[in-house]
């Protein structure tokens, strides 16, 4: 019975030779670009993509149509959280699809929360100007709902229930929590965002909720509240934000911009608005061990037989 061949992308040729080493009756090979579609690599039967800089190029094609070339393969692992880019194609999939969509639940939240802090304290208000003109406010007792219960929407309620905030959820697979009072379903957005304070964005990006925060929604949320996204950009209507920006009706925005907006540099902030921009910086951090572990956890599973984690829907799309 020939070796299994697994494809890795982002390690170095000691880690992959201590894989060899370990698993003797499989085959890791190094995938980059200048290899992707070569021969070997096309008879793979898991291409796992730890870190994508080495197939920046080719990742993209791959994932859209020419997953097909490869004939053998039976599981594909991704360790960013987002897997956008994949949904239009993640029915044709033949492979198993994992993905790290949980793993980023602490970064992601944690600059959530810094982004909420930012804009309730006035920071940036303050640090720049002799005299300030936002009076800080407190998330204490405020009303929050957060829009995507997964593994990073979870991370955020559970952070902002210390800070004594009353907490509900916009989840459709929701299951009780005791720091969420209430859980709603997308239809029900519209009537109930009224009465909240701060409006948290963290829902994954498909076709239901592309564009779901839109003028309908900016519009009848209470005047003075803060919205923070820290999803995709396409999740909402920037056109219609801005609109609302300038019309004054929040008492703060704070959006982890994933393209939507021009930034030359990485933080901008729009004192006459309260407007805070970062420029993609919720999913970065120095702690790449959760990343490395799930990795190797899923390969030790996948050679065993056994179920691989954080497996991708491809009907619901993350």
């Amino acid at each position: 019975m020939p070796k299994k061949i697994i494809g890795i992308v982002g390690l170095n040729k000691y880690q992959i030779f201590s894989l060899n080493k370990k698993y003797a009756k499989v085959e890791f090979i190094d995938v980059r670009d200048d290899n992707f579609f070569h021969k070997k690599t096309l008879k793979i039967n898991a291409l796992i993509v730890l870190y994508e800089y080495p197939v920046k190029i080719n990742l993209s094609k791959f994932l859209k149509n020419k997953h097909k070339e490869f004939k053998y393969l039976n599981w594909l692992h991704l360790t960013r959280a987002g897997v956008d880019e994949c949904e239009p194609f993640m029915k044709s999939y033949k492979f198993k699809f994992t993905a790290g969509k949980k793993i980023q639940g602490p970064n992601v939240s944690e600059h959530c929360v810094s982004l909420l802090l930012a804009i309730t304290r006035g920071l940036f208000d303050q640090y720049r100007a002799k005299k300030y003109s936002f009076r800080p406010t407190e998330i204490n007792g405020k009303k929050i709902i957060i829009a995507g219960l997964g593994g990073i929407g979870d991370s955020i309620a559970k952070k902002l229930s210390n800070f004594s905030s009353l907490i509900s959820s916009v989840d459709h697979s929701f299951s009780s929590k005791k720091y969420i009072i209430r859980n709603y379903n997308l239809k029900q957005v519209p009537k109930i965002i009224k009465n909240y304070d701060i409006i948290i964005n963290a829902l994954p990006l498909t076709n239901k909720t592309k564009k779901i925060f839109n003028k309908k929604i900016f519009k009848n949320m209470k005047k003075n509240s803060i919205f923070v996204s820290v999803s995709r950009d396409q999740t909402i209507n920037i056109k219609d934000l801005k609109y609302f920006v300038k019309k004054r009706k929040f008492l703060g925005v704070a959006i982890d911009n994933t393209g939507s907006f021009r930034m030359k540099k990485k933080i901008i902030y729009d004192k006459k608005n309260n407007f805070l921009l970062t420029d993609h910086l919720a999913g970065v951090t120095t702690d790449n061990n959760r990343r490395i572990k799930l990795v190797f956890e899923n390969i030790k599973a996948y050679i065993s037989g056994k179920k691989v984690n954080y497996a991708v829907s491809k009907t619901k799309g993350y």
